[in-house]
């Protein structure tokens, strides 16, 4: 895992902070019995990091939230670069675990945009990017 920190997110519910219960930290925490939640942002939820470095990044897990009642689950999601490029939509065929995509582009900043769920609070369980720093010139 390549360190990251939180740049920015589409909402978190009943405001969380980043490190409260729904924040957005919680998609990064390692923990599967934690999950970022939006405020029912539905196909509008998004959330941005930045890596502590420019990296070659090869893979990429996300385990989306759902509830009960068939909601605020994520079925496809994008990545966007800092540079502007887009990767994906990456299908989730489930919310049951976390699903990996080999990758292979360079970032420094990633924004994972939700581009097809079931509405409501959606949001994940887990979100990991994997790769190298890339050599500071």
């Amino acid at each position: 895992e390549l360190g990251a920190e939180i740049t920015g997110y589409s909402s978190a519910f009943g405001s969380a902070a980043l490190a409260e219960t729904w924040g957005a930290g919680s998609a990064f925490d390692g923990s599967p019995n934690s999950a970022w939640s939006s405020a029912g942002d539905g196909d509008e939820a998004w959330i941005e990091v930045r890596l502590a470095q420019r990296s070659q990044i090869d893979r990429i897990e996300f385990w989306t939230r759902f509830m009960s009642d068939g909601t605020a689950q994520i079925f496809e999601f994008t990545i966007t670069t800092g540079d502007g490029r887009v990767y994906g939509p990456y299908e989730l065929p489930d919310a049951e675990q976390a699903y990996g995509f080999d990758v292979n582009f360079e970032a420094e900043v990633l924004r994972f945009d939700v581009v097809d769920s079931s509405g409501g609070n959606t949001g994940a369980v887990e979100i990991a990017v994997y790769g190298a720093p890339l050599s500071e010139e």
